[in-house]
């Protein structure tokens, strides 16, 4: 065959689950036309995705892959989708900073960051925080409580990139949508992915990758600091040593107004409410999309964050005492908990 045609969906975030499941064999195809007639809707958390398997197979197959029908995709484009992935259309990642309604795709090194937290002499946990805040300054229209909830919640998303995922670099976008009161954060990285990062901790029970998505949203859950045969491992006794709670407070923050997905390797939780949902996918790494509806914007403080980690923390203690937690007990948990 000497070319192949496939017409890309929205770039929604279901839809990027169920693209990214595609098993793409191009051999002895001499070019690869991605077509983007019908994809009229898009978002970050679905270009993020999509682009990062895009990039695979132009790594993969390079000089056949081409796109077309792609020009009057004007936000993708001003979002820097189409060069995430090589092809020379619209802004570069990063290019298009100027709005209070959107974060572009953006793509940060992570040896970028701990040069910046060098030369400020700061952890790099702080430089992590400070960017953070910065993004959700951007996205919270002057509301500090959402500037609040969204600067955490980029924060832990961020350190847990830095901290756990090994990648040399991590990707980022968001967007807030008025006419819809939503707004959303996402952020991929390439790294080891989450199975990986937390197999290291031999209290856990991980047989699959929904096995370490189900672990990953619990409390005190951590590759890097468990406790193992009486001794705590991987703690530095600083400022910042609750490894193991961003997900989870993360996780929770959506489920008071929004959503959460999380993807790894062949699965992609989602939450929303009081339900969660397992669906297959295929990423190298893991990428994560939360959304908030700014109507709900009483719901979200400070307050609302103490009080997840205090639930956190209780929750933890349990799980500290659990000297093979596995994954179906923590679905039995985010079940009993969602059902109060």
């Amino acid at each position: 065959m000497d070319e192949k045609q496939i017409h890309m969906p929205d770039l929604t975030a279901r839809n990027a689950i169920d693209f990214c499941n595609n098993s793409f064999d191009f051999d002895g195809i001499k070019k690869v036309i991605f077509d983007f007639k019908y994809s009229n809707t898009v978002e970050p958390f679905g270009m993020l995705m999509v682009a990062s398997k895009l990039r695979r197979l132009v790594e993969r197959y390079p000089g056949i892959i081409w796109c077309d029908n792609h020009h009057d995709k004007e936000y993708a484009g001003h979002m820097g989708f189409f060069q995430s992935w090589r092809i020379d259309y619209g802004k570069k990642p990063g290019e298009a900073w100027g709005s209070n309604t959107y974060i572009p795709i953006t793509e940060l090194k992570v040896r970028d960051l701990r040069i910046e937290s060098y030369n400020r002499n700061e952890v790099v946990q702080t430089t992590i925080e400070r960017k953070s805040y910065e993004l959700a300054k951007v996205l919270s229209q002057g509301n500090n409580n959402l500037k609040d909830v969204l600067g955490y919640s980029i924060r832990e998303l961020m350190r847990n990139i830095v901290e756990h995922s090994t990648s040399e670099s991590f990707w980022f976008a968001g967007q807030y949508w008025p006419s819809k009161d939503k707004v959303e954060i996402a952020l991929l990285d390439e790294g080891v992915g989450i199975a990986q990062a937390l197999g290291v901790n031999p209290n856990l029970n991980i047989k699959n990758d929904k096995d370490a998505l189900y672990l990953s949203i619990e409390p005190g859950i951590s590759g890097k600091a468990f406790e193992y045969n009486g001794v705590m491992r991987g703690q530095s006794n600083s400022d910042w040593d609750n490894s193991g709670y961003g997900l989870f407070v993360t996780s929770k923050i959506c489920q008071h107004g929004g959503d959460f997905l999380i993807c790894s390797g062949k699965n992609a939780l989602s939450i929303k409410g009081k339900g969660h949902y397992l669906y297959d996918t295929d990423l190298t790494g893991t990428a994560i999309k939360m959304t908030l509806n700014t109507s709900n914007l009483n719901k979200f403080n400070t307050f609302l964050i103490d009080s997840i980690v205090r639930e956190g923390e209780e929750r933890a203690k349990v799980n500290s005492h659990n000297s093979n937690l596995t994954a179906s007990k923590v679905s039995r948990m985010l079940t009993t908990t969602e059902d109060n």
